[in-house]
């Protein structure tokens, strides 16, 4: 397991690097120039800067030299902990980027959490009351919320709330050691949208690799033994069943963080999605670089517990 664990850390390097090569070739090759719009907001009266004035600021921004040159420079930094200076308010990103991880964390976490906590017992009922109306409701439910875009789920559960209750979410945020009572009011309804969202999947394939195990011989000769059904279940069926739904959480966490983007937009909450959408707005490069870097690290992080997971619940399964 060491060897293993150390071999796809090693995997980490060219991965990031592949990341960091493409997000900044995509963000350099955009028509337009940051520089111009920093100083005449447009190149349609680029007389009333002079050429020096491009030169210094260019430098200023980094933006000097070839593509190449200019990676270069911002990997080293980037390797060296220096996230770079934010072109809006000329802040590192790094403190820009600081107090809104912790609510994404959070906000990612408690999604993660209600996902599971709605798909696995979701999917076993299904799976258990095979072809019932239990069964054709959970289904529906599942394929409703896959389908229906988060936003959309998101402004109908506000007008939902306002209608029925007349209230709405709180748009000010608090840290739970801060105010535990308005940071659960503020973070619960965002995090149910992105569980739902990504519990459609979780619960159909939960369902799926259930009604497979309980096919197999050993689930029928523990039935037969007399063995209490949710013994049967928990101890015999769910060990096995869950090795592809854990593959399925992976994958949803990529999913999973271009929601946050979209949710903490809707509620107005200050985490690491609303941040990037305000740099691609104001093409703040560096922002949307350390962003993006920072999700490609979440998602190879995910991707290895999830490997590390599959041992646990497989004692079959050996990396050596």
């Amino acid at each position: 397991m060491r060897n293993y664990l150390f071999r796809r850390l090693a995997l980490f390097i060219p991965t990031a690097l592949g990341v960091s090569i493409f997000i900044f070739m995509m963000l350099h090759v955009i028509p337009g120039d940051y520089a111009t719009q920093l100083l005449i907001g447009g190149r349609n009266a680029q007389l009333i800067a002079t050429e020096e004035d491009f030169i210094r600021v260019r430098k200023q921004l980094g933006l000097d030299g070839s593509l190449v040159e200019q990676y270069l420079r911002w990997a080293g930094n980037f390797v060296q902990g220096d996230l770079g200076t934010s072109y809006t308010n000329r802040q590192p990103v790094f403190d820009r980027m600081r107090p809104r991880i912790a609510m994404s964390a959070q906000l990612g976490l408690m999604s993660v959490l209600l996902a599971v906590v709605i798909a696995v017992p979701g999917g076993i009922i299904a799976a258990v009351r095979r072809d019932t109306w239990v069964d054709y409701v959970l289904r529906g439910i599942s394929l409703a919320f896959e389908s229906a875009p988060n936003f959309w789920l998101a402004l109908l559960l506000i007008v939902g709330l306002l209608w029925a209750f007349e209230w709405i979410p709180p748009i000010s945020y608090a840290a739970p050691w801060e105010n535990p009572w308005l940071n659960f009011q503020t973070l619960i309804f965002p995090a149910l949208i992105v569980g739902a969202r990504s519990s459609a999947g979780m619960l159909r394939m939960t369902r799926s690799s259930v009604l497979e195990v309980l096919r197999e011989d050993y689930v029928r000769t523990a039935d037969a033994k007399g063995l209490p059904r949710v013994a049967v279940l928990f101890v015999h069926v769910m060990r096995n069943a869950l090795l592809p739904v854990v593959t399925l959480a992976g994958f949803e966490v990529v999913i999973l963080m271009g929601g946050l983007v979209v949710i903490e937009s809707v509620f107005n909450l200050p985490g690491i999605g609303k941040l990037l959408i305000s740099a691609v707005g104001g093409r703040d490069y560096p922002v949307i670089q350390a962003i993006v870097m920072f999700v490609a690290i979440i998602v190879l992080v995910a991707n290895l517990l999830v490997d590390i997971l599959y041992s646990w619940l497989d004692p079959r399964i050996r990396y050596n």
